[in-house]
């Protein structure tokens, strides 16, 4: 079985200008609402990859679906909010009015969602917890297709890879980060139960 964890294309939402972290609640709305730059060329390796899997899965998020639909035919794609990114949360705090690009406040938010801090939205552990969900239903798919390709996300991917190499699958510690990225996990249950016989023996 192979479960095969690709990131999205880039976003189409191209608004870099400088603001105060109070607006850049705004921004993250339209970022969530935008689809991928469909121009953007997928790498080789993610298209074969995508050839090669009977089931491609997708989060609700825009950005998830249009780069499932660039890989596959939408006859045979599912999805499912239980695979959408981990919430990032924006902070209360003004900062004085400081004005940085909206990369710099996502890294902020993120660090501060790393350190607890989750406002109005999804807390590290929650979002680890669903990642457990998320897994196990990617197994489920994985033995019903022998190989599934979820198109994710960023931060959410990295969490699935924890519990599918936990669960006994094989693969990098951890998956692609770079848009169009696809890291690959296989389970391969003869060779396990071989390898608890000679153990045993």
């Amino acid at each position: 079985m192979k479960i095969t964890l690709v990131r999205h294309g880039k976003s189409s939402y191209a608004d870099q200008s400088a603001m105060p972290c109070s607006e850049f609640r705004k921004w993250v709305d339209g970022y969530e609402a935008a689809g991928i730059i469909q121009e953007a060329a997928v790498p080789e390796e993610t298209e074969l990859k995508a050839k090669e899997a009977k089931l491609i899965v997708a989060s609700t998020r825009c950005r998830s679906i249009q780069s499932a639909e660039k890989l596959g035919s939408a006859s045979f794609i599912l999805s499912d909010p239980l695979f959408r990114e981990a919430d990032l949360p924006v902070s209360a705090f003004s900062f004085l009015h400081l004005k940085a690009p909206p990369s710099v406040w996502a890294v902020y938010c993120r660090c501060a969602w790393l350190l607890g801090y989750k406002g109005d939205k999804e807390s590290m552990k929650e979002a680890k917890e669903r990642a457990v969900q998320a897994s196990r239903r990617l197994m489920e798919l994985a033995a019903q297709h022998e190989h599934v390709l979820l198109s994710g996300h960023g931060v959410f991917n990295q969490f699935i890879a924890r519990e599918l190499l936990k669960n006994g699958w094989k693969g990098e510690k951890r998956p692609g980060r770079r848009h169009w990225s696809c890291t690959s996990y296989t389970y391969e249950e003869a060779s396990d139960r071989q390898i608890n016989r000679q153990r045993l023996s």
